[in-house]
């Protein structure tokens, strides 16, 4: 083969991967398909989710779709607490002072006997702190809180996971915190505040799935 061919096919092959390359050029990269195959992915997701909720009845806008599942350990810990309570109102055993001022509030909905704590009732502003302790769960740090007529009871919440306050059903004084977390880019704890006007003890909990948390807002006269 002469030189002068060699340099043809040199010239011509050259020419032919710069036409690649400047075709290549102008698509889309490798990372630029992957992205968009990852974007498309979670719209297809997301629109999949809204249609199972519409399907099973719920808002597929509201803010929060799954309070505790039928599965979950609070759904169990709720349970278990229930049919412990309806088990002692049927043999007549009532516990005073729970769930409100009438003589049976247990069988009303209190979910547990409650010893008022000893000392003065505070007042003003209570703070109750929902925490997480590792394996032993969320808490209400205290637990139990013993207030005057009047006074308000704030619950903060500082970690990025849901939980309530829900007073349990059926007792003199009722309340619902719905979600309490903290946003991503929030500084300061989500808080929900309660004022109690009315005497009595009364049990509440969270109603987050994972959440076995409960307490107990004991309001008593100045």
């Amino acid at each position: 083969m002469s030189i002068r061919t060699r340099m043809i096919l040199v010239l011509a092959g050259a020419l032919a991967l710069t036409t690649i390359f400047a075709a290549c050029g102008g698509g889309p990269t490798t990372v630029e398909i992957v992205q968009t195959s990852q974007a498309q992915n979670k719209l297809d997701n997301a629109q999949a989710t809204r249609e199972a909720v519409i399907a099973a009845g719920g808002d597929p806008d509201a803010q929060v779709q799954v309070v505790v599942g039928s599965n979950s350990a609070a759904a169990q810990a709720a349970a278990e607490r229930n049919a412990e309570a309806t088990a002692q109102a049927e043999q007549g055993i009532i516990s005073s002072g729970v769930g409100g001022a009438s003589s049976d509030e247990l069988a009303q909905g209190a979910a547990f006997e409650v010893t008022v704590p000893d000392g003065a009732a505070e007042s003003g502003e209570i703070t109750v702190d929902i925490q997480t302790f590792g394996a032993e769960g969320t808490k209400f740090v205290p637990d139990i809180v013993k207030i005057s007529v009047g006074s308000t009871v704030t619950w903060s919440n500082d970690r990025r996971s849901a939980s309530s306050s829900t007073a349990h059903p059926g007792q003199d004084d009722s309340w619902d915190s719905d979600a309490i977390s903290k946003g991503t880019f929030d500084k300061e704890p989500a808080t929900f505040s309660y004022t109690f006007n009315v005497e009595g003890c009364f049990t509440y909990e969270s109603q987050f799935s994972g959440d076995v948390a409960q307490g107990a807002v004991c309001v008593v006269a100045e």
